[in-house]
């Protein structure tokens, strides 16, 4: 009995200490998203502007090397675009610009490379992530997201990369909330068709709770 209860002590004691030489931390992110469609051929009769989203997350900061750590991330967030239609005018009064808003909802999975700087007054920090985008539905004001067929409309899912600045200051409590910007650029297009392509690019405000 005595021998049983020793190799459960060391396993207990080995597990720890595996757990917290590969997980340095984790946490959950909330955000403020604007987003914005670029097109390779503009019509000169619509007009974009950034749409705003919101985006929430879960995310591992796995292994510490001098600072750098690798940090896989689940992420939802909404992105698309805010398109302004020129209608034209009847003499003498114009008529205003037709408004639409074009909604994409992606499951977002990046795979970050993390670099902290430990201050005295806390920890600055710096991502580089490369991500693949889900498309989880796509839908504007004239359909619905529950009878909209992304495949029909022509938008896919896409890959991309994200740079992000952040703080984490010097709080010495069990959660450490952070702050973080992201900007996240589409390197493949999120809709092609042989007359023209899109990509949805997007800026980032995150607000997290980090757990050690």
């Amino acid at each position: 009995m005595r021998k049983f209860r020793i190799i459960c002590i060391l396993i207990i004691l080995f597990s720890t200490s595996i757990y917290s030489q590969i997980i340095r931390d984790y946490g959950f992110k909330v955000g403020y998203v604007s987003a914005l469609e670029t097109y390779a051929k503009q019509h000169v009769n619509i007009k974009t502007k950034s749409k705003i989203g919101y985006s929430v997350s879960v995310f591992l900061d796995l292994f510490n090397l001098n600072g750098i750590s690798i940090s896989p991330e689940v992420k939802y967030i909404q992105k698309g675009t805010e398109m302004l239609i020129a209608v034209g005018s009847v003499d003498p009064t114009p008529i205003p610009d037709h408004r639409v808003y074009i909604y994409h909802n992606y499951l977002s999975i990046p795979i970050s490379f993390s670099y902290r700087i430990p201050l005295s007054f806390g920890t600055p920090f710096l991502r580089l992530s490369p991500r693949y985008d889900i498309l989880l539905n796509s839908y504007n004001d004239y359909n619905s997201a529950d009878f909209s067929n992304t495949n029909d409309q022509g938008f896919k899912n896409d890959f991309g990369g994200s740079f992000s600045l952040g703080f984490i200051p010097k709080i010495k409590i069990m959660f450490i909330p952070f702050i973080e910007l992201s900007y996240h650029m589409d390197f493949t297009s999120t809709y092609s068709s042989p007359s023209n392509s899109i990509k949805n690019n997007a800026f980032e405000i995150n607000f997290g709770i980090l757990f050690r």
